[in-house]
C-alpha cells in the first residue's frame, strides 16, 4: 500500500472512530458475525477475505448503519456494504473487483430477513 493510500485509510478510521455511538446500536452485528461470514483472516493491515492477499479489508469492520453511512462519505474510501448497508467492510487499496463481488454477496446474508 503506498505511505497516500495508507493516509486515506488512517484518516477515514480516525474519523469512524470519532464518529460514536448512534441508536443504531441495537442492531449492531458483531465482528465475529461478519469474520465467520467472509472467512476472514487476521492479516498484516486487517483481514483477508477468504484468505485471499489480495482481498484485504482493514480493521475495524463496519457493523450498523450509521457506521456504513459514515464510511460511505468518505470519497476515497473503498467501501463494500450489504444490500441494505447494515454492515460492511472497507477495503484496503487496491480492492480488486471480484473481491467486492464476494464480500457483497457474503454481507447480503448478515441482513435482517424482509429488510431493515
Amino acid at each position: 500500500m503506498s505511505v497516500r493510500g495508507g493516509a486515506a485509510v488512517a484518516a477515514f478510521l480516525v474519523a469512524l472512530a470519532l464518529a460514536g455511538c448512534s441508536e443504531e446500536e441495537t442492531s449492531r452485528i458483531g465482528d465475529a458475525k461478519i469474520i465467520d461470514k467472509l472467512k476472514l483472516e487476521q492479516a498484516e493491515g486487517g483481514y483477508t477475505v477468504d484468505g485471499d492477499p489480495f482481498c484485504v479489508v482493514a480493521d475495524p469492520l463496519l457493523n450498523t448503519a450509521s457506521e456504513v453511512a459514515s464510511a460511505q462519505g468518505s470519497r476515497k474510501a473503498i467501501i463494500v456494504a450489504s444490500r441494505e448497508g447494515n454492515v460492511g467492510v472497507v477495503g484496503v487499496p487496491t480492492f480488486p473487483d471480484d473481491c467486492r463481488q464476494v464480500a457483497r454477496k457474503k454481507l447480503n446474508k448478515l441482513d435482517p430477513p424482509g429488510g431493515a
